[in-house]
């Protein structure tokens, strides 16, 4: 353990930082200056002095797009953390590493360049021990483990929908290695890691970005294991509409997968295609509800126009009724507004070829 300050240990987790890269595209920021200041802070409720970063002259925010490479201070391997954690690192003077806490490196006095080698060796050698310690606890034990986390061949299944982890922190998937049974020093006992096989670190499988299998879209989830039993992976919005409706995909004349839900839908999508008109799906938009805020899903869009089909269910009958509808319809004007779109057409089977030979008319008039 280290006997200096904690100023002094603050000062050499700063010295250590690697690199910093921006966490949308990757690309490395040059570090020109990095600053210790001690000031106020305006979010704690107690108003009480913390440390602060400043690189370049910016101030590090637990919300800024960055992402810190450093070196431990105690075993020497690099590791990459967002905002939130390095800055944690500073203000706790915290020199060890997710990987030095994981297998207990701190606790043995190794010389530096000794503290290198044992790290670079001890991951797989620890997941190993990590197995065959494992199998030595009851039936029962592993039996509850297995239940609630991956196996090597739930991964497997699943990693195809897997972009990212960490918020898209991790972005090297084909590079990484998935493993189930690891020992950590904590009453949990075990948990499951990802390996790093080009920079040889552990990180926690936590906020993987997921492509959906329906409607290929992205999004973030809190972990890994609410995938567990799961054939297909879906996005929230997906996996709300199949609890009550069908959802499913199909393809428009360009290939690119939409979905629909009612047999009438399915129909529009049938018609754009016979006029050769490029159908997409709709946006989402945020509104509010009763002291919420919650999600609309338009249908479609077609170039600038934005297209919602209703049949005639009891569901939209209860939101035009409770006020809800209006709330969304409002939403969708204001957005149109915003985005520059042009209108928004409503069609039930009442005013199907009315809105249809609207629609046409509107394309004419964009084709020509």
């Amino acid at each position: 353990m280290s006997t200096d300050s904690p100023e002094k240990i603050r000062e050499q987790i700063l010295s250590a930082l690697v690199d910093v890269r921006n966490k949308n595209d990757n690309s490395v920021i040059e570090i020109k200056n990095r600053e210790l200041r001690f000031e106020s802070s305006q979010c704690s409720s107690t108003k009480e002095n913390i440390w602060h970063v400043f690189i370049n002259g910016t101030k590090i925010k637990k919300t800024s797009n960055f992402i810190f490479g450093y070196r431990c201070l105690h075993c020497d391997s690099y590791n990459s953390c967002a905002p939130t954690q390095f800055l944690r690192k500073i203000r706790q003077a915290k020199c060890q590493c997710f990987q030095c806490n994981t297998i207990n490196l701190n606790t043995i006095d190794y010389p530096a360049k000794q503290k290198i080698e044992k790290v670079r060796q001890t991951h797989h050698e620890h997941y190993e021990n990590s197995k065959l310690e494992f199998e030595n606890y009851p039936d029962q034990y592993k039996n509850s483990y297995l239940l609630s986390h991956l196996s090597q061949e739930d991964y497997i299944r699943i990693k195809s929908n897997i972009l990212s982890f960490g918020n898209g922190k991790y972005v090297d998937i084909e590079n990484y290695e998935y493993w189930p049974i690891y020992k950590v020093n904590n009453q949990m006992k075990f948990s499951y890691v990802i390996y790093d096989k080009i920079h040889e670190q552990i990180f926690k499988a936590n906020q993987p970005i997921l492509k959906c299998d329906n409607c290929e879209k992205t999004w973030r989830a809190k972990s890994l294991e609410i995938f567990k039993n799961c054939y297909k992976i879906l996005c929230p919005d997906c996996k709300f509409c199949n609890r009550t409706f069908k959802l499913r995909p199909t393809k428009n004349i360009n290939h690119q997968i939409i979905m629909y839900q009612s047999k009438l839908e399915l129909k529009f999508i049938e018609w754009c295609a016979s006029m050769n008109i490029v159908v997409n799906n709709g946006p989402s938009i945020e509104y509010n509800f009763n002291e919420k805020v919650r999600k609309y899903r338009v249908d479609f869009q077609i170039d600038n126009l934005l297209v919602e089909i209703k049949d005639f269910h009891i569901w939209h009958k209860n939101q035009v009724q409770s006020g809800m509808w209006e709330k969304k319809v409002d939403a969708v004007n204001k957005y149109i507004q915003e985005t520059g779109l042009k209108k928004y057409y409503f069609i039930t089977p009442n005013n199907w070829k009315q809105m249809l030979k609207e629609i046409t008319n509107e394309m004419d008039k964009i084709n020509n």
